[in-house]
């Protein structure tokens, strides 16, 4: 498969180097590819897909290109042709693919630029081939290096799908461009008039099996099993079909980066990304279910007794008169991705699914969220809901599967099972799935006996990183405060930088980063960003403060990080620098949003986190309170953080910790029972 890009163009044509704009072309839907001209040129052609005033290819020579990539997480790039006096400008981008088509554009002029210009010489009676006929260039992959500025690798290909999710109808026509003409496109023929069969890869896969921009690197490993392969190309195999799927699975079996990479190869105007909390939706880059509904906490409000109430779906209809915005924001969109459904209540996803067909206009048609895709990730054996004790007497049930609305999606389960953070402890791992189901048989019973401090060896000594998991929020507070306080030293205070609007004040929850962050020399810290994949720094790091850079130079923390490789504690220094979040939030109870983003540390304190904070995060050594646990899921959850279970250490535990809801086990024995393969 050639290397292309489908997505929204507008190009500047400009008078000449660095003048004004000439002319500039605006297609709605458009492809891009890479191409290789007779005398060896490299070309940027752009087909435009359905009706266009251009009803011809356009191209460019690519000559000292220059890639402006400030927003590629939302879409977008500009390629800037000086030469050519030309501006491309992509918008609405899979992420992920324009990632990989930027990398292979500049891999391939580097490549193109050494070529002699003995070998670009034709004979000047062989004519040039149409530029709609030209080859596009197979892409190159993209090998990671330590630097992270790693080049394609000319001599090896691999099969990378980078088409957009969904049917694609070939209706791409031809058009004219002031640097090369193109007649209409048709398939390539040789001088015998016979159809031209172009090579193949070496890989051969389908359009709906090649996913080797998606399934990449996890965890830094190097392969994938083919189990976990298999299982993920399912989950994406059943998106691009535009079914409805929910993607659960246990702790460490690669929900959150399956989503990522989801998102990364969606297109980002017709894709809405939402979580429960503030804390989640930043994670994924996405906003709260609150905000993007455009109600706010009429999602959750108590006041009447009924999920969908008259005088509910009345005020909504209101809303929606008024904000015309919000209806065309709900219209744009052709799939909403839910992180954390498991976290979403009840009464929060039949009212979420209602507006959606309020908004769309077709409230009585019966399509579920008014025709949307929804691709829901969670785990209902984790942390539930929370559901206030109003709602709860008013409602039948708690979770967002005993929503009616859940049933009508008709979901199309899908359950990983593939250990990534286990990968290493089978047994572990085989334990986890006990825990992770209420059950504590005996042999269960003996392995976490084994693991508390009356029967750890007293001579052990566990890692200084070693974080302790709390189940309250307060109670690691305590302990971090007295571990700070116990270090001698001046303190360093680092206070976050918040943007927003001045009336209105976000939650303190809204960040993962702190609002102040205190720290000494010798403080235990923790990455809660990744911030070098390739060196193992990612979310859930643990450090320890080596020292602080002068103040000319901001006063920042050098930090010794501890990360895992093959089994064994590496070592990483590194001065950590501020970070930026955003998040989207809405406005009080009229449906309102604001956005704010916060520019701190990457850091938090990390002698000890709460449970509830520790969901997504992977640890080598871990010590765990569960004598207070008061949740369901909440032992698992707490458990199934820590990679092996030689890295666990007990401070108390009993077997009545290990709680599961009965309506989850239910739930599961039903999906379970129903799964068929897609």
């Amino acid at each position: 498969m050639g290397l292309h890009l489908k997505c929204s163009v507008s190009v500047e044509e400009l008078s000449s180097k660095y003048g004004p704009i000439k002319r500039t072309i605006k297609l709605i839907k458009a492809r891009i590819a890479l191409v290789k001209s007779d005398n060896g040129c490299l070309i940027i052609r752009i087909t435009p897909i359905g009706p266009h005033s251009y009803s011809k290819s356009l191209g460019y020579i690519v000559s000292e290109p220059t890639l402006h990539k400030k927003f590629l997480r939302q879409g977008k790039a500009t390629i800037v042709l000086v030469e050519n006096a030309v501006n491309i400008m992509l918008m609405n981008c899979p992420p992920d693919s324009l990632r990989v088509f930027l990398s292979n554009l500049r891999a391939q002029w580097k490549r193109f630029s050494n070529v002699t210009r003995r070998r670009s010489l034709l004979p000047v009676d062989v004519p040039n081939t149409s530029l709609s006929l030209l080859d596009e260039l197979s892409p190159l992959r993209i090998l990671p290096s330590s630097n992270c500025n790693s080049v394609p690798v000319s001599g090896s290909l691999t099969a990378l799908d980078l088409s957009p999710i969904g049917p694609v109808k070939s209706n791409s026509t031809g058009s004219t461009s002031r640097n090369l003409m193109s007649t209409p496109i048709r398939k390539p023929k040789n001088r015998e008039g016979m159809q031209v069969k172009r090579p193949s890869l070496p890989i051969k896969l389908g359009t709906e099996e090649s996913f080797s921009h998606v399934l990449e690197d996890m965890s830094n490993k190097t392969t994938l099993t083919a189990s976990g392969t298999t299982e993920q190309a399912r989950v994406i195999s059943l998106v691009k079909r535009g079914v409805n799927v929910f993607c659960t699975g246990g702790a460490g079996t690669g929900k959150s980066h399956l989503l990522r990479k989801i998102v990364g190869i969606l297109p980002p105007a017709e894709t809405a990304v939402v979580a429960s909390t503030g804390v989640a939706a930043s994670l994924i880059g996405g906003t709260t279910v609150h905000a993007f509904s455009g109600i706010g906490q009429m999602l959750d409000s108590t006041t009447e007794p009924e999920d969908l109430s008259d005088s509910w779906i009345t005020s909504v209809r209101q809303r929606f008169l008024s904000d015309h915005h919000l209806v065309a924001r709900w219209k744009r969109i052709r799939r909403i991705i839910i992180d954390e459904v498991s976290m979403i209540s009840s009464r929060v996803f039949t009212r979420l699914e209602a507006l959606a067909r309020i908004a769309r206009d077709n409230y009585d048609s019966g399509m579920t969220f008014g025709g949307v895709q929804v691709i829901a990730f969670g785990d209902f054996f984790q942390l539930p809901p929370v559901v206030l004790p109003s709602v709860g007497t008013k409602v039948e049930g708690k979770f967002a599967f005993d929503s009616p609305a859940w049933k009508a999606c008709r979901f199309q389960n899908i359950e990983l099972q593939t250990a990534w953070r286990q990968a290493g402890d089978s047994e572990y791992y085989r334990l986890l799935n006990e825990v992770r189901e209420g059950r504590c048989p005996f042999w269960v019973r003996k392995a976490l006996e084994s693991r508390t401090c009356t029967e750890t060896n007293k001579k052990q000594t566990f890692h200084e990183a070693t974080i302790r998991l709390c189940t309250h929020r307060r109670d690691a507070e305590i302990r971090n405060r007295e571990k700070l306080e116990s270090l001698s030293g001046e303190n360093k205070v680092f206070l976050a930088k918040d943007t927003g609007p001045p009336s209105f004040r976000p939650p303190s929850s809204t960040f993962v980063a702190p609002t102040r962050l205190e720290l000494k020399v010798g403080s235990q810290v923790m990455l809660i960003r990744n911030l070098d994949i390739t060196r193992g720094l990612v979310n859930g790091t643990r450090g320890v403060v080596e020292s602080f850079t002068p103040p000319s130079e901001g006063s920042f923390p050098e930090v010794r990080f501890f990360t895992s490789a093959r089994g064994s504690i590496r070592e990483v220094n590194l001065v950590v620098r501020p970070e930026r979040w955003t998040a989207t939030l809405s406005a009080g109870g009229n449906g309102g949003e604001v956005q704010f983003t916060r520019c701190q540390l990457p850091l938090c304190l990390a002698w000890a986190i709460s449970i509830h904070k520790s969901q997504g995060i992977t640890l080598d050594d871990v010590e765990v309170e569960l004598s207070k646990v008061f949740e369901h899921g909440q032992a698992y959850v707490a458990l199934s953080r820590c990679r092996s279970l030689s890295g666990l250490r007990l401070l108390d535990w009993r077997p009545e910790c290990i709680r599961v809801d009965p309506a989850v086990i239910r739930f599961y024995r039903e999906i379970r029972g129903s799964r068929t393969d897609p």
